[in-house]
């Protein structure tokens, strides 16, 4: 019994063990389970806040290498190099003949480094202090760098060299947050030479150096001045002109000079440099002929000179079948390479009175040294406006002529006078003309009878010439500040308004209205060019360096303003004028002149009692008068003298001849002598 009992109680163990070891593997395999749930949901957690913690990490590399990754690779590379540009060659210009006008020369600009200048002093004190324990003599730079005044020395020297104040250059040179500094732009051949043996002597680079610039020189001094313009010498763009109207096609774009540098911004010597070469600015060339230029230049200035005009003048030639410009001269002049220097005689006695005026203060002198700058860089015959009194009568017999409302046949009578509108206009000759005929009319110049000649057109047809003729508006000539005198002639409901016949008859002789020189030329050159009112300009082409033409201006023809037979007739009358008229000033031997004089007041000046009205005398002109090459215009404003001194026959036409008498050999045009003058000429 009891060895029965053993073994059921042994068998029992075993059930228990079984089962104990089966609840053990299942508690283990739950626990397996738990824990790698546990882990997973841990390594999980752990992405989701990795991922959550690196977003603003991946956010902010994002901005930084994409976002604003140019911003600051240009900061990295401004920290690590000196950049500094380089001008390009300004391109020259040229007149039609090929002259060079203007060009720019190799210069140098003066720069210091107050970083790598301090840096220097250092060093030079260093190596100073090691010829001293060696025995041997430091140089002046070294001995100033061991004294602490190494800045001092390069300033007094620079000073020195340069012409400039030693305590400006000390004071820019201890500017050491500054990279660089420009002491002196465009220095001439010699400075620059002084400044590199100093340079070289001391070996003061980095800290001292020489940066290639360009220089404009004007080879003809004053020459075309006001149409050429000049440069700025601190920003070497153009002020003025054709240097600052075509800036953007002169000035072609910088070259660039790049060297590396170190954390504290001092240049590192044989490290890195890079030259990037500027591309040049294209040529021009100008319609403008240097020599046609000169004579009227110098012919002008003889003119003012003789009769003391006050407020200097102007002339222009122009080729009337195209608009060319040929010559474009204005008084007061001055020298392109000297441009703020005052040499106009009038001008500089008018600053010395007011520099000598104990009430005038520095203010007033400069002021009045600014006006006149400005007033003889001014284009005058683009700018100015006047009342062109008889010359515009041209225009009025053109426009009469192709109506109709006149022929050659058309007589007037000119007492001395004209009543309209219950107002009394004088002629210029009092006694009066008596009767003429149209060419007669206007070889006198007689104000009664293209009075009449106004009110034959009527005030409509009137005014459409005036815009036919260009003379409303401007001209669009290819020249910086060309005014629009839109508000300056009368509107058409003001012609046909209550003072409409009076106004019609004042415009008729040229009075009441104010134009440009360039559009009374231009309306003139249509009235005997075939009728053509030709758009004037003065730029003939654009090349590059090589020569080769990049833009080329062609004749623009505007509108057809009168017929060939209406000019030819007109041309014929104005003949008449020089031949035989108030233009006989103007004949030159061998040509036949067309022309027109002009004795128009300044109205805009008041005179006391007992002074005469200011003037302008002008003479417009051609030649020859069967095919018209030449067209010209000149003016003297404000001459002085006696009334019929200063009329425009006296004051103008005689030096409009004497510019014609060399022009037309100079252009080739050959004389045809009438028997007359080869009788004459064989006396």
């Amino acid at each position: 019994m009891l060895t029965s009992f053993k073994q059921v109680s042994g068998s029992g163990d075993k059930k228990e063990n079984s089962m104990a070891q089966k609840e053990r593997k299942t508690n283990a395999g739950g626990d397996g389970r738990q824990n790698r749930t546990i882990l997973g949901r841990t390594i999980c957690l752990m992405a989701v806040f990795g991922v959550v913690a690196f977003i603003p990490l991946l956010w902010k590399l994002w901005q930084i290498q994409i976002v604003q990754g140019d911003y600051y690779q240009e900061q990295a590379i401004d920290q690590q190099t000196r950049d500094m540009l380089v001008t390009a060659p300004r391109g020259s210009i040229y007149d039609s003949q090929g002259n060079l006008l203007a060009v720019s020369t190799s210069v140098q600009n003066v720069v210091i480094s107050p970083k790598d200048i301090a840096s220097a002093a250092q060093s030079k004190k260093e190596s100073g202090e090691e010829k001293v324990a060696a025995g041997e003599t430091p140089n002046a730079a070294e001995t100033a760098a061991m004294n602490g005044t190494y800045q001092g020395f390069l300033a007094e020297r620079l000073a020195e060299i340069l012409g400039l104040e030693e305590e400006s250059i000390l004071k820019r040179m201890n500017n050491t947050a500054s990279q660089y500094e420009v002491l002196k732009w465009r220095v001439e051949d010699e400075v620059s030479d002084a400044v590199r043996e100093f340079q070289e002597e001391y070996g003061l680079y980095p800290g001292v150096y020489l940066m290639p610039d360009t220089k404009r020189v004007y080879p003809y001094g004053s020459l075309a001045a006001q149409v050429i313009g000049w440069v700025n010498t601190n920003t070497n763009m153009g002020a003025f002109g054709v240097e600052a109207k075509f800036e953007d096609k002169l000035a072609g774009s910088p070259g660039r000079v790049v060297t590396a540098k170190n954390a504290r911004g001092e240049e590192m010597l044989s490290s890195y440099e890079s030259y990037i070469d500027g591309e040049p600015g294209m040529n021009v060339q100008l319609t403008i002929d240097a020599t046609i230029q000169s004579y009227c230049e110098r012919t002008l200035a003889e003119g003012i000179s003789s009769y003391e005009a006050r407020k200097g003048g102007f002339c222009i030639v122009m080729d009337p079948d195209t608009g060319a410009i040929l010559a474009m001269a204005s008084s007061p002049n001055y020298d392109l390479n000297d441009p703020r220097t005052i040499s106009d005689p009038v001008l500089s006695a008018y600053l010395e009175q007011v520099q000598a005026d104990p009430n005038s203060s520095e203010d007033a002198y400069l002021e009045a040294l600014e006006a006149a700058q400005y007033q003889q860089w001014t284009n005058r015959t683009i700018t100015d406006t006047y009342e062109p009194g008889s010359t515009f009568k041209v225009m009025v017999l053109a426009a009469a002529l192709e109506e109709g409302v006149v022929n050659e046949n058309s007589t007037f009578y000119c007492p001395g006078y004209k009543v309209v509108a219950d107002w009394t206009i004088n002629c210029h000759k009092h006694s009066g003309h008596g009767e003429q005929n149209l060419a007669e009319a206007l070889s006198n110049s007689c104000n009664p009878a293209f009075i009449e000649i106004g009110q034959a057109l009527g005030a409509e047809r009137f005014y459409e010439y005036l815009k036919d003729f260009g003379i409303i508006g401007k001209t669009g000539i290819d020249l910086q500040g060309e005014t629009d005198n839109t508000n300056l002639v009368w509107s058409q409901e003001y012609f046909t308004g209550p003072y409409g016949d009076a106004s019609l008859a004042t415009a008729s002789f040229g009075q009441t209205f104010r134009l440009t020189p360039i559009q009374l030329i231009t309306a003139a050159s249509a009235a005997v060019n075939g009728g053509h009112l030709m758009q004037p300009y003065v730029i003939k082409a654009f090349t590059d360096q090589d020569g080769n033409v990049v833009e080329q201006t062609e004749p623009t023809e505007l509108r057809q303003v009168i017929s060939e037979q209406t000019s030819e007739r007109v041309r014929d009358m104005m003949f008449s004028v020089v031949d035989s008229g108030s233009g006989t000033n103007a004949r030159v031997e061998g040509y036949r002149i067309g022309g027109k004089t002009g004795t128009s007041e300044k109205r805009d000046i008041k005179v006391e009692a007992g002074q005469q009205q200011e003037v302008i005398g002008s003479f417009a002109g051609f030649a020859p008068a069967d095919d018209p090459q030449i067209a010209i215009l000149l003016m003297v404003d404000q001459p002085q003298g006696s009334m019929i001194s200063r009329y425009g026959s006296t004051v103008a036409a005689p030096y409009a001849q004497k510019i014609l008498a060399e022009v037309m050999p100079y252009m080739s045009i050959e004389p045809k002598y009438t028997e007359k003058e080869v009788a004459a000429m064989n006396r």
